[in-house]
């Protein structure tokens, strides 16, 4: 039977994925994903040093201490290694293994992911890590090649003018959030259809600009490194994430007890890989802030949905007066105002901001709406030259 005809395109995967098919509910899901939990532990504990007792959570720091510990296949069979470098000056990477088939179990759902913005026949341009087979670009190729859908896979932004030429007749384009919005400040004619916006938090104000800009449909998705980069994405109705619920499981739990919060709750984002095999992570502390919507959405799927990721709780600085500031906030107030295509953060230990802007934006009104939002900050701010792309383009306070 073919599904997609029936239900929309990441329903339809889970279906056949789970086996559930037709008799698919949120309940039956629900107890089909506690089996694979059950399989996994005990896949885990016979094949891993660490699952080898019994664990509540695992942390990035038990990753980061002893990686190869996790490994559940001999070393040949591991297609990539990933390593993680650690946010602060401090503490070793974290590394994670993977095998061609947790890869490809990740391409196998970027292709229904993907026809949610784009259709066969037409181009897309990738301005993410590539173009290895197994980087995301090389994912996202695998994925569209299934649909006859041709990928560009450009790579990280380093250069605006041939970033530009790389977007130029792509129907469909795919980046980082602050990337993305340098390229439709530089280059404000292109006119793709959609565009999805992944690797990063992406603030509302981004999303508004590029709407504006470009006159585009803006989509975005929520993965990590941990998910084997694949999570979950937005539909046409724009009102959550339809996740990898065949591969993986989600908790929203409140970060200070551990427990379960009521859907609908914010708390932090726990995970579980249900079918990895080179390194399964059983219900792993993201640090990702979200919560989950479970009423059925307006595209017709009927499962359970993840709402917008308000970012990561590391990230947060917290000041003397008991406040706390994260790059997510800044970028939602700094992105509003006209003009900044983008900005670098940097704070001092005696607290005061440096903010470096990237932009023709009114230096004193994006001072008062930064003195306004934080009261106990210092701040000093000037114009400058921001390069388009740092490391991995992942954006923080310095």
């Amino acid at each position: 039977m073919k599904y997609e005809e029936l239900y929309p395109p990441v329903e339809a995967w889970i279906r056949r994925q789970t086996g559930l098919g037709e008799a698919m509910t949120a309940a039956s899901l629900a107890a089909w994903q506690q089996e694979r939990l059950a399989g996994i532990r005990e896949y885990a504990a016979g094949h891993s040093r660490f699952y080898a007792a019994p664990r509540d959570f695992t942390m990035p720091e038990d990753i980061r201490r002893d990686p190869e510990a996790f490994l559940c296949v001999p070393p040949k069979e591991v297609a990539r290694i990933i390593t993680l470098k650690t946010s602060g000056s401090q503490g070793n990477p974290k590394r994670l293994f993977f095998t061609a088939e947790d890869l490809l179990a990740t391409a196998d759902f970027f292709t229904p992911g993907m026809s949610y913005l784009t259709k066969p026949g037409r181009l897309v341009t990738v301005f993410m890590e590539g173009p290895g087979r197994f980087t995301v670009g090389g994912l996202l190729t695998i994925a569209l090649q299934a649909r006859n859908i041709t990928t560009r896979v450009h790579g990280l932004i380093r250069s605006l003018p041939e970033a530009a030429r790389a977007a130029k007749g792509a129907y469909c384009l795919v980046g980082v959030p602050s990337q993305m919005m340098r390229l439709a400040c530089f280059a404000p004619d292109l006119r793709p259809g959609t565009v999805l916006l992944s690797g990063d938090y992406v603030p509302d104000s981004i999303l508004r600009t590029l709407r504006q800009t470009w006159g585009c449909e803006v989509f975005t998705h929520w993965g990590m490194t941990e998910t084997g980069y694949g999570g979950g994405v937005e539909c046409g109705a724009h009102n959550g994430y339809h996740m990898r619920d065949a591969d993986l499981y989600i908790e929203i739990l409140d970060p200070a007890t551990g427990e379960p919060v009521p859907d609908g709750s914010y708390g932090e984002i726990v995970l579980t890989t249900l079918r990895r095999k080179g390194m399964p992570l059983i219900r792993y502390r993201t640090g990702d802030i979200g919560r989950r919507l479970t009423e059925p959405c307006a595209c017709g799927s009927i499962l359970p949905r993840l709402d917008k990721v308000m970012g990561r709780l590391e990230n947060a600085i917290f000041l003397p007066d008991g406040s706390a500031i994260t790059i997510h906030q800044l970028d939602e107030l700094l992105f509003s105002c006209s003009g900044i295509c983008d900005y670098e953060a940097r704070m001092t230990e005696e607290y005061e901001l440096i903010l470096t802007v990237d932009g023709s934006g009114d230096l004193e009104l994006i001072e008062s709406r930064v003195q306004e939002r934080w009261p106990a900050l210092r701040i000093q701010i000037q114009q400058g030259t921001v390069l388009p792309c740092k490391g991995q383009a992942k954006r923080k306070i310095e």
